[in-house]
């Protein structure tokens, strides 16, 4: 069997897809060149933002089109748009806790693989999210926080810690796992020559004890993604985002304190309900003070279901493109 499989979205979905692949290989199947090579096609989705789930649904209807002309070619659908919505004409449509399921109904038994052999690897942690930020979809598709025991981070750490050179650990908010600077430093400790990454951590609970676990362990990167979304209180609250301007620009101070040559990025929405030019205006001074490495400028994107999507002051779409290309601009002439 020759297959494809179509990834979008957040580094978890990066690691799911690798693991079917894996399996998908193991049991001797290959990987098509293209989509008019496969016999079947699988979409590892996403929907956190509008444009992503239209792109994927258009692709989508691009292998429907296929399959007029190619009955027998199979399409399969996994994450969290198909755990958002239902999709008609396809073959097999799964969420994203029972996305592993699509070995059984490819007929593929899965089975203990060999020691990676990958320079990058991904260690999930936790699954979904409790923190129910108004403009956010990920608790409605994803589910609410499940904690990954700590023996099954421990033994897939084992696994790849000898090969692999960069090891992230996932979850929507690495943060709300239980006692987690105690699990870096642990992590931190052992033999191999890697670097420790984590994504992604949240503001409200990402503290001082993590900080000092990072400076003082040297297999931990000196990276950080810490989504600020926004420079105005006024907005952070509407966000129900739990922190202040103040409390980000303290863990930022933090940060460059404990590790000076730390890298901070973050991820910004520009044009979110209720957003005056005022308000648009005060982000844009936090983040020249910040001085990010890196930020993902993007604008704010209407999840039905939502709190945000049924708030009063909805902004128009030009105006929140505009301010997010005039952040990008800003971002790009501080580099």
């Amino acid at each position: 069997m020759k297959f494809i499989i179509k990834n979008y979205g957040c580094q978890m979905n990066v690691n799911t897809a690798h693991k079917i692949t894996q399996q998908l290989l193991a049991a001797g199947h290959t990987i098509a060149v293209t989509d008019e090579d496969a016999d079947v096609i699988i979409f590892n989705t996403c929907c956190v933002r509008n444009t992503a789930e239209q792109k994927i649904l258009s692709h989508i209807a691009l292998a429907k089109q296929l399959k007029r002309n190619k009955p027998n070619l199979k399409i399969a659908v996994i994450g969290c748009l198909s755990a958002k919505r239902k999709i008609s004409g396809v073959d097999i449509l799964l969420g994203t806790d029972n996305a592993m399921e699509i070995l059984d109904r490819l007929g593929v038994t899965k089975r203990p693989l060999p020691m990676t052999q990958d320079s990058t690897a991904y260690i999930d942690i936790t699954y979904g999210c409790d923190n129910y930020c108004s403009y956010c979809i990920v608790p409605f598709v994803r589910g609410r926080l499940r904690i990954r025991p700590r023996a099954e981070i421990l033994a897939e750490f084992a696994q790849v810690k000898d090969t692999a050179k960069d090891i992230y650990l996932l979850g929507q908010n690495v943060n709300e796992y239980p006692h987690f600077p105690q699990l870096l430093a642990e992590l931190a400790s052992q033999d191999g020559n890697f670097s420790l990454h984590f994504l992604s951590a949240h503001p409200k609970d990402f503290d001082i004890e993590t900080i000092k676990v990072m400076a003082k362990y040297p297999k931990i990167a000196h990276d950080v993604h810490l989504p600020m979304q926004c420079g105005c209180d006024k907005i952070l609250r509407l966000m129900n985002r739990k922190y202040t301007v103040a409390d980000y620009l303290n863990k930022v101070k933090l940060l460059r304190e404990y590790i000076p040559d730390i890298h901070i990025t973050t991820d910004i929405i520009c044009g979110f309900p209720g957003e005056t030019e005022a308000d648009f205006e005060e982000t844009v001074q936090i983040v020249k003070q910040i001085k990010f490495s890196a930020a993902y400028i993007f604008p704010y994107s209407n999840r039905s279901g939502t709190a945000a999507d049924k708030m009063p002051d909805q902004i128009p779409f030009q105006t929140r493109k505009a301010r997010a290309t005039k952040l990008v601009e800003i971002m790009r002439q501080m580099s």
